[in-house]
């Protein structure tokens, strides 16, 4: 878990800053483990199924513009780059590498279905992506180099002549803070802020997944749907169970739409399917029958079985979610959905026949686990 500053508790942590206020936790980290290298992230860059960007910092004497590149890049391109003012962006990295997976263990006061991904970015000196506002949570675990930030203490306004492809913001000065290796800086939704290389670094992202209230209504009928987003700032650490959505998340859910009681399990589900759908270039295959069958057979025989790295899977009191769909829990799944989620893996001996093995395959088949290969 993240080393949090002075005598500041998970507890305080989330009643004080939690989608509040900003806060900098200067050798939060020991190191950044697991890392990732400059070249490494350059070839995930290189790969059709990976999102990544290359954002330049354009200067002249009229002012300072940023410029996007969508990836993938060729090699020679990434290696031609100049010295200075462009950052590489690469987004679900954990997706990719599954043993980056293990920094989102860094902030286990947060429940996991909130995480989105892990995104990584390499920056020459004086490179970023601008002053600019996200509509979620983040935290900004510097690994090597040196980033200076500014976060804005007032209201910003946007600047659409900075780019032609950015939503960036005014320049500000802000909060200056200068982070190193192990330094982390959380930001809530909305706050304004800008980051700069002053040495080449690497920062790794923990983002957050906010549904949209708008998104969230159009399966029932609801009194206060609008384009804010979910908010959770009474979370409780008692919350973040691994895969666990829980009552009061639900809960929240209802408020902010303003449904009926009676919508509460069409909200939860919703909920649940929302936040486990995955992007369409990264969504697992699906087992086949006959795959489905050689790997029960398997677990019958003793084998495990890992949780796809592209799976999202979650459950509540009534369901079990994975990649966007829904399978209603059976009675006496719930040690073995609770596991499933805490571990990322199915562990063998277990019957081939069943509901828990109903349950296995009907997860193999949404692409839920990593198909093993079939001699």
């Amino acid at each position: 878990m993240l080393k949090l500053p002075g005598k500041l508790s998970a507890e305080k942590f989330l009643a004080r800053y939690w989608q509040k206020d900003h806060l900098i936790m200067p050798r939060a980290l020991e190191r950044v483990r697991p890392a990732i290298s400059r070249n490494e992230l350059g070839w995930l860059a290189t790969l059709d199924d990976v999102e990544s960007r290359l954002i330049f910092t354009e200067r002249s004497d009229t002012g300072v513009r940023y410029h996007a590149d969508m990836g993938p890049f060729d090699p020679e391109h990434l290696a031609a780059l100049p010295k200075r003012d462009w950052t590489l962006l690469v987004h679900d990295v954990e997706k990719h590498l599954p043993a980056m997976r293990k920094l989102f263990s860094h902030v286990p006061f947060i429940p996991d279905w909130r995480i989105d991904d892990l995104m990584v970015s390499f920056a020459a000196p004086g490179g970023g992506v601008g002053p600019h506002r996200d509509n979620y949570d983040v935290f900004l675990c510097q690994g090597i180099g040196v980033r200076e930030w500014h976060v804005a203490t007032h209201s910003v306004a946007d600047d659409p002549a900075a780019s032609d492809d950015l939503a960036i913001t005014a320049e500000f000065q802000g909060q200056q803070h200068t982070m190193r290796e192990g330094d982390v800086l959380y930001l809530p939704p909305g706050i304004a802020h800008w980051g700069t290389a002053i040495r080449a670094c690497i920062t790794y992202s923990i983002g957050m997944r906010a549904p949209q209230l708008s998104d969230l209504s159009r399966e029932f009928p609801c009194t206060d749907a609008n384009d804010a987003f979910y908010t959770d700032k009474d979370l409780a650490p008692d919350e973040a169970q691994p895969g666990w959505i829980s009552a009061n998340a639900i809960d929240r859910a209802v408020r902010l739409l303003g449904t009926a009681a009676k919508e509460r399990a069409a909200v939860a589900e919703t909920l649940g399917r929302y936040v486990t759908a995955t992007k369409g270039w990264i969504t697992p295959e699906g087992a086949t029958p006959d795959e489905v069958a050689a790997m029960l057979a398997g677990l019958h025989e003793g084998a495990s079985l890992a949780v796809h790295g592209m799976a999202r899977i979650a459950y509540d009191d009534r369901n079990i979610y994975v990649n966007g769909r829904h399978m209603s829990l059976s009675d006496g799944s719930d040690t073995f959905v609770k596991e499933l989620c805490a571990g990322r893996r199915v562990k063998g001996p277990l019957s081939s026949v069943g509901k828990v093995a109903e349950m296995v395959a009907w997860i193999a088949e949404s692409g839920g686990l990593e198909i093993p290969e079939m001699a």
